[in-house]
This record gives C-alpha cells, sequence and structure tokens, in this order.
C-alpha cells in the first residue's frame, strides 16, 4: 500500500461527517429490536428431533454439491474419460496420455469449458433462478428445482457416448445445467435449515450443512478410486449421485414448507400448522409473535439500487464480494478440479492424491465447527490464511527446485513437459504440503467465508446481499476454470505461486477490512463496523506517519504565510 493511498484514506476520514438523523433512527431502531428480544425470551423449541431430521434431508443437496466438485477432478485421468473425449477425437492414445501441456489444444478446451461451463450454470442458479423460485413458490419448491436439475443435467452428461465432437456440445450443455442445479442447491439447502431449525441448534445445523459438503467430495474421490480402471469408470462415479436428487424429489413432498415463508405468504394460520408439525408441540404462540416481529421488522426492503447506492451498504457489500472472491483465489477449486491431472504428472497417482487432500479437507472441517466460535473469525481467517502462504510457497518451491522442465518439440511445436522428470520425494513433500493449505483452508477460509458474509448485512437487506456474494464465489470460480492454461506459460509451480500471493492479498485484505463478529449479536454488528475505522489499523498508522509530518510541516507554512 502506498503512503499517498494512505494520506488519500487519512484525507476522507477527516472530512467525513456523521449524519444526527440517521443516529438516531438508528438508536431507536435498537431500542425496538431490544424490546423484541425481551418479549421472544418465552419461545419454546419442543423436541428438536424432528427439525434435526429435516435439515439432514435437505443437506442432501451438499452432498451432490460437494461430490460433483470431487468426482470431476479424478475422471479427466481416467483412460474411460479420455477415451471418449480424446482418443480418435483429438488425437491417438499416446498423445492423450502425454503431461498437461503436451495434451492436444483442443482436448485441453474441452477440460476448460468442461469445469467453466459447470459455473456458469452454478452462477445462473444461485442468483438468478433461486432467489425467484424461493420467494414466490416457496423454499420446497426450491430445494426440488435443484434436485430436478441436477438429475437432468447430469444425465446428459453420462449416458449419450463419446466419440464425437457433436456429441461433446451436448455434454457441455449438461454441464450447464447441472451447475445450475448445484448453484440452487448452494442457495435452498442452507436457507431451508435455517428457517425451519431452532435457534439454540442454528449453528450447528449451519455447519453440518458444510459437512456434507466435504464429505460429498470425499466420497467421490473414494469411488473414482474404486472405478479408475474400469470400463465405464467415469460414467459410474458422476452416475452413484444421481441417488441423491432421487431422493429429494421425491422426500420434499413430506417435508412441511417452513414456517417463515408461509407466514409472509399465507398468514399466521398455516405457519402455525407447519410449526407445530416440526417443533412436536402446541404451544408456538410466542416463536409465531417473533417471527411476525421479525416480518414486520424487514418490511421496508432497501432496493438493488439502494443497495448499490448508500455508501455503507456499499462498503459492506464490497466486503462480502472480496471475501467471496478470495475464496475462490485461494485456488481451493483447481486443486480438486485439476489436481488430479496435476498429481498424475507429479507423483503418477492422481486420485490416490485427490484422496489425501480430500480427507484432509474433511478432517479439518470437523474442528473448524467448533473453533470459528471459540477463537473468532477474524483470527482464522488471518493466521490459517497465513498457513495457507506457505503451504502453497513451499509445495511451489519444491516443485521448482525437485522438478526440472524438459522441452521436448511435437509436431514440429516445443512444449514443455514439466514433470517428465520430477523426484518421488519431490512429489510426496509438495503433496504434503498441498494438503497443509487445504486443512489451514477446511479450518478458516471454507466455512468462515460463506458465515461471515452472510451475517455482516442489517436484516432487511440480507437475502438480497447474501445472493449477489454467492453469486460472486461462483464468479469468480469461472475465471478460476482457466487456471489450467495457465501451467503452459507459467508452470506449475508459477501457478502455485501465483496461489500464494493471492493467499496473502486475502489476509492482508481481512486486516484492513474485517473486524471480529464472533459472540457479537446480529442486531450490534451494524455498531461493530462502524467502530472499525481503517485508520486505526497498526500498519496504517505506521505508513500515514510521514503524513500527518508531512499535513503539520504544511499547516506550520500556511500559517507563516498568513502572517
Amino acid at each position: 500500500m502506498s503512503k499517498e493511498l494512505i494520506c488519500e484514506v487519512d484525507r476522507q476520514s477527516v472530512n467525513t461527517i456523521p449524519i444526527g438523523l440517521e443516529g438516531e433512527i438508528y438508536h431507536h431502531q435498537q431500542q425496538q429490536q431490544q424490546q423484541q428480544q425481551q418479549q421472544h425470551k418465552g419461545v419454546h423449541y419442543g423436541k428438536t428431533y424432528f427439525a434435526v431430521l429435516l435439515a439432514i434431508f435437505s443437506s442432501l443437496g451438499g452432498w451432490f454439491f460437494g461430490y460433483d466438485q470431487g468426482v470431476t477432478g479424478g475422471i479427466v485421468v481416467m483412460s474411460s474419460f479420455k477415451n471418449d473425449f480424446c482418443v480418435n477425437v483429438y488425437a491417438n492414445a499416446s498423445v492423450c496420455d502425454r503431461p498437461i501441456a503436451a495434451l492436444p489444444y483442443e482436448y485441453r478446451r474441452f477440460l476448460v469449458l468442461f469445469t467453466f461451463l459447470y459455473n456458469i450454470g452454478c452462477f445462473v442458479g444461485a442468483v438468478f433462478i433461486s432467489s425467484f423460485v424461493a420467494e414466490k413458490y416457496g423454499r420446497r419448491a426450491i430445494i426440488f428445482t435443484s434436485a430436478i436439475l441436477f438429475f437432468i443435467g447430469t444425465s446428459m452428461v453420462i449416458f449419450p457416448p463419446g466419440g464425437s465432437k457433436s456429441i461433446m456440445i451436448l455434454i457441455l450443455i449438461g454441464r450447464i445445467i447441472e451447475g445450475t442445479g448445484v448453484g440452487c442447491s448452494s442457495f435452498s439447502c442452507p436457507i431451508y435449515a435455517s428457517e425451519i431449525a431452532p435457534t439454540n441448534i442454528r449453528g450447528m445445523l449451519s455447519g453440518f450443512m458444510q459437512m456434507t459438503v466435504v464429505m460429498g467430495l470425499f466420497v467421490a474421490n473414494v469411488v473414482n478410486f474404486f472405478l479408475q480402471d474400469h470400463r465405464l469408470g467415469w460414467r459410474l462415479s458422476n452416475g452413484i449421485i444421481l441417488i441423491a436428487p432421487i431422493i429429494i424429489m421425491i422426500g420434499i413432498f413430506f417435508c412441511p414448507e417452513t414456517p417463515r415463508w408461509l407466514f409472509k405468504k399465507e398468514g399466521r394460520e398455516s405457519a402455525e400448522k407447519s410449526l407445530k408439525r416440526i417443533r412436536k408441540i402446541d404451544n408456538v404462540t410466542a416463536e409465531l409473535d417473533a417471527i411476525a416481529d421479525a416480518i414486520q421488522q424487514e418490511g421496508n426492503q432497501v432496493s438493488a439500487k439502494e443497495l448499490f447506492t448508500k455508501r455503507k451498504m456499499l462498503e459492506r457489500l464490497g466486503i462480502g464480494v472480496g471475501l467471496h472472491i478470495l475464496q475462490q483465489a485461494t485456488g481451493i477449486n483447481p486443486i480438486f478440479t485439476f489436481g488430479g491431472i496435476i498429481y498424475e504428472s507429479v507423483l503418477g497417482k492422481g486420485i490416490i492424491s485427490l484422496m489425501v487432500l480430500s480427507g484432509a479437507n474433511l478432517f479439518s472441517t470437523i474442528p473448524a465447527l467448533f473453533l470459528f466460535d471459540v477463537l473468532g473469525r477474524r483470527n482464522l481467517l488471518i493466521f490459517c490464511g497465513l498457513g495457507m502462504v506457505i503451504g502453497h510457497l513451499v509445495a511451489a518451491t519444491v516443485f521448482a527446485v525437485g522438478c526440472h522442465v524438459v522441452k521436448t518439440t511435437i509436431n514440429g511445436t516445443t512444449i514443455s513437459e514439466e514433470i517428465v522428470s520430477c523426484t518421488t520425494s519431490s512429489g510426496i513433500l509438495m503433496l504434503i504440503f498441498t494438503a497443509i493449505f487445504v486443512c489451514f483452508f477446511a479450518l478458516s477460509w471454507g466455512p468462515i467465508g460463506w458465515i461471515y458474509a452472510a451475517e455482516i448485512f442489517p436484516l432487511n437487506v440480507r437475502a438480497r446481499a447474501v445472493s449477489i456474494t454467492t453469486g460472486s464465489n461462483w464468479f469468480m470460480g469461472t475465471i478460476m476454470s482457466y487456471i489450467l492454461e495457465l501451467i503452459t506459460p507459467i508452470g506449475i509451480h508459477g501457478v502455485f505461486y501465483l496461489f500464494s500471493g493471492l493467499c496473502f492479498l486475502g489476509v492482508v485484505f481481512v486486516y484492513l477490512f474485517c473486524p471480529e463478529t464472533r459472540g457479537v449479536l446480529l442486531e450490534d454488528i451494524e455498531e461493530k463496523f462502524d467502530n472499525f475505522k481503517l485508520k486505526n489499523r497498526t500498519i496504517v498508522k505506521i505508513l500515514g506517519k510521514p503524513c500527518q509530518g508531512y499535513r503539520k510541516r504544511t499547516a506550520k507554512v500556511d500559517a507563516l504565510e498568513m502572517q
């Protein structure tokens, strides 16, 4: 950060004048919220087992969310996949077995599109389809929609035969539809679970959703391992997860709609019937009153225009979007999507390497569910972020030192085959430090990126803002799909160095702009951000000292000139 920027920040902070009326309105809103909280102390949550079962059922969407991401990294190195989409389509079998940089350009482009179009679908599903269906037709409707889209898309991918470029276009269209279903599930499953869960276990149920995602990813790599040599290996690996959307499409008709949506759309009586069914008690008056107060408080929803034009909202939106973009920029998705190809070249064990990485992801997520409420969001994002920097940095350095780039002329073109002379010990060490990166990510940026961005917005803008931040995550995912194409010009070590630098950028971002929200009521987070000033950061103060000296000298000169 330059001294000129620090000076500019400091000058802007000096010129900022609070508006008294806004402070009075905010104080009045706080008083109303405190009064409502006192009234809602008598809420009875009844028997929680049915709510837990409903949350487990809805989290099946997390299974195909995580499973689909995990399965892709393994199937692209299977011979069955190469036989369908490379051999006799772009080249012969020997060429299709070459390292990444030596693969036919059109086949590499297909691999990129296979991931890119999937992420496009996720973006469309999360931003455009989910909010419309969920608000108009209900939370159950969007869960059903996500399941049926995923079922149709996956079927379009696994059932058509290979060996034809025209068929490959159909499969890529299927990837868009498949991704749209995943994008819808990333929005619908958490919102359903949060609206039916008792307040006292809502955090646990939200964390359970995260667990199903990483479990799905791990199971996908185990399935890939056992089916890697099967004649229909990649199709079977992809097809097994169709069990989840089928169960959802049938089971969702036996699940109650959320009381909150029913209250808004059909009135108190419908909400009461649903709430009694979920809580398994008859006395739900206090909780219904709480829902009524919350809906009344949300009455004046902030428009999209106000969200982008009001400075305070725009700053908060920038933080939420920034966290999601930087979460993707850490390289976590490319590690799992293209890690099979990378470590097939480094170690000759692409699928086993993915099992190691997904196992590290799974077992690190378990303590994460408890740590972010003990150590704090900000601390974990910063210190685990530094651990992620080290993981990528060492992995890149190990590759640069222990592996040699061999340039071979193939079909008259000089191509860098970067893994040919990589030693086994270097490959294992590189995998270990990549696993370290994954562990630190699972402890921090994985779960906290979603939690933090969802809790920093005021109630009347939260749904719309979270939709935008979720969309930014998938948008960045589409950009990261092109990482495979960077391996040729900058090498595998160059890609890992890039990830390391982006992880460090994430640490700096959190340090400068993200206050701690652990143990802070949602109603008090507004005040937390108001008291968190950029100029109060230690590094900003240090870099700003020359500016302060400059302003003092300028003030003295002005005073002398006035005399």
